[in-house]
Protein backbone atom coordinates (compact mmCIF):
# COMPACT_ATOMS: atom_id res chain seq x y z
CA UNK A 1 0.00 0.00 0.00
CA UNK A 2 1.74 3.35 -1.14
CA UNK A 3 0.32 6.51 0.17
CA UNK A 4 0.70 9.91 -0.87
CA UNK A 5 2.13 12.25 1.79
CA UNK A 6 1.77 15.72 1.56
CA UNK A 7 2.82 19.19 3.64
CA UNK A 8 2.75 22.85 3.23
CA UNK A 9 6.52 22.68 5.36
CA UNK A 10 9.76 22.19 3.79
CA UNK A 11 11.18 19.20 4.42
CA UNK A 12 13.50 20.85 6.36
CA UNK A 13 10.49 22.33 8.75
CA UNK A 14 10.74 20.95 11.98
CA UNK A 15 7.06 19.37 12.06
CA UNK A 16 8.30 16.76 9.11
CA UNK A 17 12.15 15.85 9.82
CA UNK A 18 11.02 15.49 13.49
CA UNK A 19 7.34 14.38 13.59
CA UNK A 20 5.91 13.62 10.12
CA UNK A 21 9.22 11.66 9.21
CA UNK A 22 9.46 9.40 12.00
CA UNK A 23 6.25 8.31 12.16
CA UNK A 24 6.17 7.29 8.63
CA UNK A 25 9.92 5.27 9.30
CA UNK A 26 7.97 3.61 12.39
CA UNK A 27 4.93 2.45 10.09
CA UNK A 28 7.12 1.40 7.52
CA UNK A 29 9.12 -1.03 10.07
CA UNK A 30 6.08 -2.04 11.98
CA UNK A 31 4.44 -3.30 8.10
CA UNK A 32 7.83 -5.07 7.03
CA UNK A 33 7.36 -2.48 4.41
CA UNK A 34 4.53 -3.09 3.38
CA UNK A 35 3.24 0.87 4.08
CA UNK A 36 4.90 2.69 1.80
CA UNK A 37 4.79 6.70 1.34
CA UNK A 38 5.44 8.95 -1.89
CA UNK A 39 6.44 12.04 -0.64
CA UNK A 40 5.28 15.85 -1.54
CA UNK A 41 6.76 18.67 0.96
CA UNK A 42 6.67 21.81 0.75
CA UNK A 43 3.63 21.90 -0.80
CA UNK A 44 3.72 19.93 -3.50
CA UNK A 45 0.43 18.96 -3.63
CA UNK A 46 -1.01 22.46 -2.63
CA UNK A 47 0.66 25.28 -0.93
CA UNK A 48 -1.88 26.97 0.75
CA UNK A 49 -1.86 26.36 4.13
CA UNK A 50 -5.53 27.24 4.59
CA UNK A 51 -6.60 24.70 2.51
CA UNK A 52 -4.73 21.63 3.57
CA UNK A 53 -8.13 20.02 5.46
CA UNK A 54 -9.81 20.72 1.88
CA UNK A 55 -6.77 18.44 -0.01
CA UNK A 56 -7.04 15.66 2.12
CA UNK A 57 -10.96 15.60 2.12
CA UNK A 58 -10.31 15.85 -2.03
CA UNK A 59 -8.32 12.61 -1.91
CA UNK A 60 -5.57 14.94 -3.66
CA UNK A 61 -3.70 13.42 -0.78
CA UNK A 62 -3.54 10.81 1.35
CA UNK A 63 -2.05 12.11 4.30
CA UNK A 64 -1.85 15.50 5.12
CA UNK A 65 -0.89 17.75 8.04
CA UNK A 66 -3.96 20.07 8.72
CA UNK A 67 -3.71 22.67 10.66
CA UNK A 68 -7.24 23.29 12.62
CA UNK A 69 -6.79 27.21 13.59
CA UNK A 70 -6.78 27.57 9.77
CA UNK A 71 -9.84 26.20 9.29
CA UNK A 72 -12.47 28.09 10.92
CA UNK A 73 -15.97 26.48 12.30
CA UNK A 74 -14.62 23.07 10.83
CA UNK A 75 -12.88 22.15 14.95
CA UNK A 76 -14.95 24.06 17.09
CA UNK A 77 -14.12 22.56 20.51
CA UNK A 78 -9.98 22.59 19.10
CA UNK A 79 -10.71 26.29 19.70
CA UNK A 80 -10.05 25.41 23.53
CA UNK A 81 -6.17 25.29 23.05
CA UNK A 82 -6.35 28.73 22.20
CA UNK A 83 -7.41 29.80 26.11
CA UNK A 84 -4.47 30.96 27.72
CA UNK A 85 -2.49 30.12 30.73
CA UNK A 86 -4.23 26.33 30.30
CA UNK A 87 -1.59 24.34 29.38
CA UNK A 88 2.04 24.00 30.44
CA UNK A 89 3.70 22.52 27.47
CA UNK A 90 3.41 20.98 23.78
CA UNK A 91 3.77 17.06 25.47
CA UNK A 92 0.48 17.96 27.96
CA UNK A 93 -1.78 19.35 25.61
CA UNK A 94 -0.44 17.26 22.86
CA UNK A 95 -1.79 14.44 24.89
CA UNK A 96 -4.78 16.45 26.64
CA UNK A 97 -6.38 17.01 22.29
CA UNK A 98 -5.74 13.21 21.62
CA UNK A 99 -7.50 12.02 24.98
CA UNK A 100 -10.23 14.51 24.08
CA UNK A 101 -10.85 12.60 20.55
CA UNK A 102 -11.11 9.48 22.08
CA UNK A 103 -13.89 10.80 24.23
CA UNK A 104 -15.91 11.91 21.11
CA UNK A 105 -15.82 15.72 22.27
CA UNK A 106 -14.05 16.28 19.27
CA UNK A 107 -16.00 17.43 15.63
CA UNK A 108 -14.98 17.71 12.10
CA UNK A 109 -13.50 14.56 11.21
CA UNK A 110 -16.04 12.40 9.68
CA UNK A 111 -15.04 13.38 6.53
CA UNK A 112 -11.75 12.02 6.79
CA UNK A 113 -9.50 9.62 9.40
CA UNK A 114 -7.61 11.70 11.80
CA UNK A 115 -4.67 9.75 12.58
CA UNK A 116 -3.33 11.80 14.94
CA UNK A 117 -3.08 15.21 16.88
CA UNK A 118 -0.54 16.99 18.63
CA UNK A 119 0.25 21.29 19.36
CA UNK A 120 2.81 23.77 19.53
CA UNK A 121 4.72 24.87 22.52
CA UNK A 122 2.18 27.36 24.53
CA UNK A 123 2.82 30.83 22.86
CA UNK A 124 4.42 33.91 24.72
CA UNK A 125 3.72 37.73 23.75
CA UNK A 126 6.35 39.76 22.60
CA UNK A 127 6.67 43.62 21.91
CA UNK A 128 8.94 45.91 20.16
CA UNK A 129 9.03 48.10 22.79
CA UNK A 130 9.53 47.56 26.91
CA UNK A 131 6.99 45.75 28.58
CA UNK A 132 6.60 44.57 32.48
CA UNK A 133 3.10 43.12 32.69
CA UNK A 134 0.43 42.29 30.73
CA UNK A 135 -1.65 45.51 31.48
CA UNK A 136 1.35 47.55 28.76
CA UNK A 137 -0.05 46.26 25.74
CA UNK A 138 -2.90 48.27 26.45
CA UNK A 139 -3.70 50.62 22.85
CA UNK A 140 -1.11 48.52 20.82
CA UNK A 141 -0.97 46.16 18.01
CA UNK A 142 -0.53 42.72 18.53
CA UNK A 143 -0.91 40.06 16.26
CA UNK A 144 -2.56 36.61 17.10
CA UNK A 145 -4.04 33.54 15.53
CA UNK A 146 -7.37 32.78 16.84
CA UNK A 147 -10.52 34.28 17.82
CA UNK A 148 -9.80 33.51 21.81
CA UNK A 149 -6.41 35.48 21.31
CA UNK A 150 -8.22 37.69 19.74
CA UNK A 151 -10.81 38.25 22.75
CA UNK A 152 -8.17 37.80 25.35
CA UNK A 153 -6.08 41.01 23.61
CA UNK A 154 -9.51 43.01 23.28
CA UNK A 155 -10.24 42.55 27.27
CA UNK A 156 -6.87 44.02 27.83
CA UNK A 157 -7.51 46.72 25.16
CA UNK A 158 -4.84 45.58 22.78
CA UNK A 159 -5.99 45.52 18.54
CA UNK A 160 -5.28 42.20 18.08
CA UNK A 161 -4.49 41.55 13.62
CA UNK A 162 -4.96 37.68 12.12
CA UNK A 163 -1.64 37.56 10.45
CA UNK A 164 0.70 35.16 8.95
CA UNK A 165 4.19 34.75 10.88
CA UNK A 166 6.14 35.41 8.25
CA UNK A 167 3.35 38.97 7.66
CA UNK A 168 3.68 39.63 11.19
CA UNK A 169 7.52 39.90 10.86
CA UNK A 170 7.39 42.33 7.81
CA UNK A 171 4.69 44.35 10.05
CA UNK A 172 6.93 44.32 13.21
CA UNK A 173 9.83 45.34 10.58
CA UNK A 174 7.60 48.23 9.25
CA UNK A 175 6.01 49.30 12.58
CA UNK A 176 2.57 48.61 11.53
CA UNK A 177 2.10 46.45 14.86
CA UNK A 178 3.66 46.27 18.09
CA UNK A 179 4.03 42.98 19.01
CA UNK A 180 3.45 39.69 18.20
CA UNK A 181 2.16 36.26 20.24
CA UNK A 182 4.01 33.11 19.01
CA UNK A 183 6.08 30.04 20.30
CA UNK A 184 9.76 30.04 20.70
CA UNK A 185 9.76 27.84 17.45
CA UNK A 186 8.02 30.11 14.89
CA UNK A 187 9.98 32.89 16.70
CA UNK A 188 12.98 31.34 15.18
CA UNK A 189 11.86 30.11 12.39
CA UNK A 190 10.42 33.71 11.18
CA UNK A 191 13.07 35.63 13.04
CA UNK A 192 10.53 37.53 14.87
CA UNK A 193 13.08 38.03 17.74
CA UNK A 194 14.95 40.28 15.69
CA UNK A 195 12.05 42.96 15.13
CA UNK A 196 11.03 42.27 18.95
CA UNK A 197 13.06 43.77 22.12
CA UNK A 198 10.64 42.08 24.99
CA UNK A 199 9.10 38.72 25.87
CA UNK A 200 6.81 37.81 28.48
CA UNK A 201 7.11 34.69 28.98
CA UNK A 202 3.98 32.93 30.90
CA UNK A 203 2.60 30.15 28.47
CA UNK A 204 -0.23 31.82 26.37
CA UNK A 205 -2.78 29.74 24.15
CA UNK A 206 -1.33 26.48 22.06
CA UNK A 207 -1.55 26.25 17.88
CA UNK A 208 -2.70 22.52 17.25
CA UNK A 209 -1.46 20.17 14.26
CA UNK A 210 -3.56 17.31 12.97
CA UNK A 211 -2.28 14.47 10.56
CA UNK A 212 -5.45 13.37 8.69
CA UNK A 213 -6.06 10.71 5.71
CA UNK A 214 -8.75 10.70 3.36
CA UNK A 215 -11.60 8.62 4.09
CA UNK A 216 -12.34 6.50 1.33
CA UNK A 217 -8.08 5.76 1.07
CA UNK A 218 -8.22 4.37 4.51
CA UNK A 219 -11.09 2.21 3.75
CA UNK A 220 -9.52 0.66 0.60
CA UNK A 221 -6.14 -0.21 3.42
CA UNK A 222 -6.70 -4.12 4.51
CA UNK A 223 -7.50 -4.80 7.73
CA UNK A 224 -4.25 -5.78 8.74
CA UNK A 225 -2.23 -2.79 7.41
CA UNK A 226 -5.55 -0.84 9.34
CA UNK A 227 -4.58 -1.91 12.32
CA UNK A 228 -0.71 -1.21 12.49
CA UNK A 229 -1.54 2.52 11.44
CA UNK A 230 -3.51 2.68 14.27
CA UNK A 231 -1.12 1.10 16.43
CA UNK A 232 1.31 3.26 15.67
CA UNK A 233 -0.51 6.08 15.37
CA UNK A 234 -2.82 8.28 18.07
CA UNK A 235 -0.76 8.75 21.72
CA UNK A 236 2.18 7.44 19.62
CA UNK A 237 2.04 10.73 17.73
CA UNK A 238 1.08 13.19 20.56
CA UNK A 239 4.15 11.91 22.07
CA UNK A 240 6.39 12.46 18.70
CA UNK A 241 4.76 16.13 18.59
CA UNK A 242 4.63 17.16 21.88
CA UNK A 243 8.13 15.87 23.09
CA UNK A 244 9.62 17.43 19.87
CA UNK A 245 8.01 20.95 20.25
CA UNK A 246 9.03 21.00 24.06
CA UNK A 247 12.42 20.08 23.09
CA UNK A 248 13.18 22.13 20.58
CA UNK A 249 11.50 25.45 22.37
CA UNK A 250 13.57 24.48 25.42
CA UNK A 251 16.32 25.15 22.88
CA UNK A 252 15.42 27.91 21.32
CA UNK A 253 14.57 30.03 24.70
CA UNK A 254 17.56 29.13 26.08
CA UNK A 255 20.07 30.33 23.17
CA UNK A 256 18.41 33.61 23.30
CA UNK A 257 18.43 34.51 27.20
CA UNK A 258 22.33 33.73 26.83
CA UNK A 259 22.80 35.68 23.50
CA UNK A 260 20.43 38.30 24.71
CA UNK A 261 18.46 39.17 21.95
CA UNK A 262 15.36 39.57 23.95
CA UNK A 263 14.63 41.14 27.13
CA UNK A 264 12.65 38.23 29.38
CA UNK A 265 9.96 38.93 31.88
CA UNK A 266 9.36 36.26 33.34
CA UNK A 267 5.85 36.30 34.73
CA UNK A 268 5.19 36.62 38.33
CA UNK A 269 2.25 33.93 39.81
CA UNK A 270 0.26 36.86 41.29
CA UNK A 271 0.04 38.02 37.51
CA UNK A 272 -0.85 34.90 36.60
CA UNK A 273 -3.88 34.20 39.14
CA UNK A 274 -5.21 37.97 38.40
CA UNK A 275 -4.87 37.43 34.19
CA UNK A 276 -7.59 34.97 35.15
CA UNK A 277 -9.70 37.57 35.63
CA UNK A 278 -9.28 37.75 31.89
CA UNK A 279 -9.64 34.49 30.86
CA UNK A 280 -12.39 33.00 32.48
CA UNK A 281 -15.54 35.06 30.83
CA UNK A 282 -13.72 34.36 27.23
CA UNK A 283 -14.20 30.50 28.19
CA UNK A 284 -17.40 30.93 29.48
CA UNK A 285 -18.45 32.88 26.44
CA UNK A 286 -17.39 29.87 23.97
CA UNK A 287 -18.34 27.71 26.07
CA UNK A 288 -21.49 29.01 26.02
CA UNK A 289 -21.25 29.46 21.60
CA UNK A 290 -19.55 26.12 21.07
CA UNK A 291 -21.03 22.71 20.47
CA UNK A 292 -20.64 20.89 23.33
CA UNK A 293 -18.13 23.62 24.59
CA UNK A 294 -18.80 23.14 28.55
CA UNK A 295 -18.17 19.65 28.43
CA UNK A 296 -15.43 19.87 26.47
CA UNK A 297 -13.96 22.27 28.68
CA UNK A 298 -14.50 20.06 31.80
CA UNK A 299 -12.79 17.01 29.87
CA UNK A 300 -9.79 19.08 29.48
CA UNK A 301 -9.32 20.30 33.22
CA UNK A 302 -10.18 16.49 34.20
CA UNK A 303 -7.41 15.14 31.31
CA UNK A 304 -4.83 18.13 33.49
CA UNK A 305 -5.57 17.24 36.62
CA UNK A 306 -4.67 13.14 35.94
CA UNK A 307 -1.59 14.17 33.52
CA UNK A 308 -0.16 16.16 36.49
CA UNK A 309 -1.20 13.78 39.21
CA UNK A 310 1.12 11.24 36.92
CA UNK A 311 3.59 13.45 36.37
CA UNK A 312 4.31 13.89 40.16
CA UNK A 313 4.41 10.52 40.77
CA UNK A 314 6.38 9.55 38.19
Amino acid sequence: MTLRVSAYLSPLSHSVQNIYAPWMDRLSEASNGRIKFETYWGGGLGRNPYKQFDLVKAGITDVGLVQPSYTPGQFPQMQAFELPFMMRSSTEASLVAWRLFERGLLSGFDDVKLLGLWTAEPSNLYTREPVEKYEDIAALKIRSVGRLEGDFLNRLNAVPEALHPADAVEALRRGTIDGAIQGWIAINTFQTYRETSHVITAPLGTVTFGIMMNRAKWEQIPADLQQIIDDNSGPVIALYGGRAYDKRQAEISARLREEKHLIFVDADPSELEEMQTYVQPIAETWMDRTPGGAETYRAIQDILVDLRRRERQS
